[in-house]
């Protein structure tokens, strides 16, 4: 069988399923069982596939034809050009966050010497592409889940961060020390309501990292009430939002002192809150 008959077929199944991108789902599995990129798949459409092959590409579609996320099928997530380690255990990071880095990253000089704090590290996405950025920042990646903080930390030792990356396990400020140049955060978000109308995929994903209470504030309020405690003067709080959360949030730091703008991401969504005290 051909690479293009094998996908046709992927592909059809996948959309049946009503899985998310189905061509490009099919595609990057595919890519994966041959150990090559998708661009490859897309330029060799008559390339006979092997009937070892074929079979390990079945079992793989297998679980994504059930809803199960590619990157908890393929164990990585591609993130500000670097591979992160994903499990069940946390968030898959998104092309969102990785906005919210480089957003986050562009107040800083790339030499400076500073401390970050990464609150809600999940997979430590954040954090280490923080530290490969500023080569001579520390860092340090909060999380409340010792499952997520074992993620975290084969990603740190994946990008030999040991020396720059810190892991706390904390109930967010509760064991927390220090001041920090950015406390930069992806919290839970999402109104414990909405949680129920999620894709098949997200719901395979961890409830303690989307489920952000009955507004979706949760977590980011008492995030946002201690932050200006453990900020230097003039840092930066660098915050993910739901759509809809961005404008509420800035003005409510606004009336307590805070100078908060609000940025889009890269899908024009109001998503981003960046806030440094008055």
């Amino acid at each position: 069988m051909t690479l293009a008959q094998l996908l046709a077929q992927a592909t059809a199944r996948l959309t049946a399923a009503q899985s998310d991108e189905p061509a490009a789902n099919a595609q990057w599995l595919l890519a994966h069982v041959l150990g090559v990129t998708r661009t490859w798949i897309l330029a060799n459409a008559d390339f006979e596939i092997s009937a070892q092959d074929q079979a390990r590409f079945e079992r793989l579609l297998a679980r994504k034809e059930a809803g199960e996320p590619f990157s908890h099928i393929i164990g990585l997530q591609p993130f500000c050009g670097l591979d992160i380690v994903v499990t069940p255990d946390v968030l898959t990071p998104r092309p969102e966050t990785e906005d919210l880095v480089e957003q986050a990253a562009a107040h800083f000089d790339k030499k400076g010497h500073y401390t970050f704090l990464d609150m809600c590290t999940g997979s430590g996405c954040i954090a280490v592409a923080l530290a490969v950025k500023f080569p001579h920042a520390r860092v340090l990646a909060v999380d409340l889940s010792q499952a997520a903080l074992q993620v975290a930390q084969e990603n740190i030792r994946k990008h030999k961060l040991q020396e720059r990356v810190q892991l706390l396990q904390s109930n967010l400020w509760e064991n927390v020390m220090g001041t920090f140049d950015l406390i930069i955060a992806n919290p839970p978000y999402i109104p414990t309501e909405n949680l129920a109308g999620l894709t098949r995929e997200v719901k395979h994903e961890p409830r303690l990292a989307l489920d952000g209470g009955a507004d979706g504030y949760e977590v980011t309020r008492p995030l946002c009430q201690a932050a200006d405690s453990f900020l230097v003067p003039g840092g930066l709080l660098a915050l993910e939002l739901d759509d809809g959360q961005a404008w509420p949030l800035a003005r409510g730091l606004q009336e307590i002192g805070w100078r908060a703008i609000v940025k889009k991401d890269i899908f024009n969504v109001e998503r981003f809150v960046f806030a440094t005290r008055s």
